[in-house]
C-alpha cells in the first residue's frame, strides 16, 4: 500500500465516521422538528408532558457522551497500531457504535436545549445517587497513565492492554445503562439505554475471549 493510499484510507474512514455523527444528530433533531409541529398544532400539553426530560434523561446523556467519547479514544488508538485483524475489527466497530451513540445522545440534549457536558459530578442523577457521592470520575474509566501506556505499548502488550481497559470500560459503563434503561422518563432513552446495555454485554464475551487467547 503506497503512502497515497494510506492517507486515502484513513481519510475515507474519519469522513465515514463524522457522516455516522452526523446522521444520528440530524435523525434526533429531525424528531425535534416532528414533535414541536405537534405542539403548534395544539397537541401541546400531552405531547409536551410525554416528551419533557427529566434529570435521568439529561444526566445519562451528558455521562454517557463522556463515557463512551473515552472508548472511542482508546479504540482509535489502537485499531491502526494492532498487527491483529480481530483486535482492529473490534476496535473500528466500537469507535463507529459509540460515535453513533454519541451523536445521538448529543442530539436529544439539543432537542432539550441541555448543555453537552455535565456541570457537576458524574452519577448524581442515578436512583443510588447517594452512593455515588464524592465520586470524581465514572466506573470503568482508564487513568491518564494508563491511556498513556496505550498510546506506546506495541504488539501483544498493546493488544492485551486495550482488551483489558476495554473490558473494564464495558462492565463500568453498566450500571449507567441499566439505571437509565428503568428510570429514564422519555421511553426512546430507556430504548437506548437498554440497547447500548445488551450490546456492551455481547460485545464484552468476545472482548473476554479475545483476551483469553492472548493470555494463554
Amino acid at each position: 500500500m503506497t503512502s497515497l493510499d494510506v492517507h486515502r484510507t484513513a481519510f475515507l474512514a474519519g469522513a465515514r465516521r463524522a457522516l455516522v455523527v452526523l446522521v444520528a444528530v440530524g435523525a434526533v433533531l429531525g424528531l425535534g422538528i416532528v414533535v414541536g409541529a405537534a405542539l403548534e398544532d395544539g397537541h401541546g400539553s400531552a405531547h409536551a408532558s410525554a416528551e419533557a426530560p427529566g434529570a435521568v434523561d439529561v444526566g445519562f446523556s451528558q455521562d454517557m457522551i463522556v463515557h463512551h467519547e473515552q472508548a472511542v479514544l482508546m479504540a482509535q488508538l489502537v485499531r491502526n497500531r494492532t498487527t491483529d485483524p480481530k483486535v482492529a475489527a473490534l476496535a473500528a466497530g466500537i469507535e463507529d457504535s459509540q460515535l453513533l451513540d454519541i451523536g445521538t445522545l448529543r442530539g436529544y440534549l439539543a432537542l432539550w436545549q441541555a448543555p453537552v457536558l455535565p456541570t457537576g459530578p458524574p452519577m448524581t442523577w442515578m436512583a443510588d445517587h447517594a452512593a455515588m457521592a464524592g465520586l470524581t470520575t465514572m466506573p470503568g474509566m482508564a487513568t491518564t497513565d494508563e491511556l498513556n501506556r496505550l498510546r506506546t505499548a506495541k504488539g501483544t502488550a498493546l493488544d492485551v492492554l486495550f482488551l483489558q481497559l476495554m473490558l473494564r470500560h464495558h462492565d463500568g459503563g453498566l450500571g449507567m445503562l441499566d439505571d437509565a434503561g428503568q428510570h429514564a422518563s422519555i421511553e426512546a432513552v430507556r430504548a437506548l439505554a437498554n440497547r447500548m446495555a445488551f450490546d456492551q454485554r455481547q460485545e464484552s464475551q468476545t472482548i473476554a475471549a479475545l483476551l483469553a487467547s492472548k493470555q494463554r
